[in-house]
């Protein structure tokens, strides 16, 4: 695979996970990508560290034979939020990529990296019942390099419409976020899509006041428009995961996506640590 194909790789994992959390631009409360609408309150900090490591073996034949690909990703993320009012909130994630790619046991690209980073809002506008409704946009800033596949190049935004439902000992989140990207590299923007949706929905489930039992499951577009290694328009994706909380300060996570359909990386193994003060 050459520098053309290492974007496209890229770009369909690494954006479209932004639009995290990677699904708007940044990332939820992991292991989620779906969103709630919770804040952290007027003053208040919250740092959130998160690494994932994503796999994906695939052979497919364009004509001169089969080639075996394998493609082994891993994204950590630290994201700094601060409560600006008791409903809202800012945030920025820096994000490091490695990423190695081989074909037919050859490597075709072996990339480490700052990728690009996430400034974003949530507005947490109503609230009732246990019922809430929140918008998240969001900017994603172009500090990666493009020409090593690991940034757009341009300014990007997106946003997210979050809506929460708190029945202890459930918590159920879906969301319905559009994200519009945009491409310094004219190669870049004729191999991958420009617009991108997700919609996903998650639950929680409190076993005890320290454990949470959480899942999710999604659709979202597929940014590399024909890469005959992660094939289809749309991605469709499911998680499991818990989350453990020795204080009500610290959250401890860990959880795993497969892919439901070949749009999607075959896994994807992710782990966290939330602090708060």
């Amino acid at each position: 695979m050459g520098p053309r194909g290492v974007r496209s790789v890229f770009h369909a994992f690494c954006i479209s996970s932004f639009i995290l959390h990677p699904s708007s631009f940044a990332w939820a409360a992991h292991p989620f990508l779906t969103d709630d609408t919770g804040t952290q309150g007027s003053g208040n900090w919250q740092l959130e560290l998160q690494a994932e490591r994503a796999q994906l073996d695939r052979t497919t034949d364009a004509g001169a034979g089969p080639v075996e690909q394998s493609r082994r990703i891993t994204v950590f993320t630290p994201v700094l939020t601060y409560g600006l009012l008791e409903n809202l909130d800012v945030a920025l994630g820096l994000n490091h990529v490695w990423q190695r790619v081989t074909e037919n046991g050859v490597v075709t690209d072996d990339t480490d990296g700052m990728a690009d980073s996430t400034l974003e809002l949530k507005w947490r506008f109503y609230e009732a019942d246990g019922f809430s409704l929140a918008l998240k946009p969001g900017l994603l800033l172009p500090t990666g390099n493009e020409n090593s596949g690991l940034g757009t190049g341009k300014p990007s935004w997106g946003v997210n419409f979050i809506a929460t439902y708190d029945a202890k000992p459930w918590s159920f989140s879906g969301n319905v976020a559009y994200n519009h990207v945009r491409y310094k590299l004219q190669q870049d923007a004729d191999e991958n899509q420009a617009d991108l949706w997700r919609v996903s929905g998650g639950l929680a489930y409190s076993v005890r006041d320290d454990l949470r039992l959480v899942g999710e499951a999604g659709v979202r577009t597929n940014q590399a428009k024909d890469d005959p290694y992660q094939s289809g328009s749309t991605g469709q994706f499911a998680m499991l995961g818990a989350i453990y909380s020795p204080t009500d300060k610290i959250d401890l996570d860990v959880g795993f996506r497969r892919h439901l359909n070949n749009a999607e990386l075959d896994w994807t193994i992710l782990i966290g640590a939330t602090f708060r003060w």
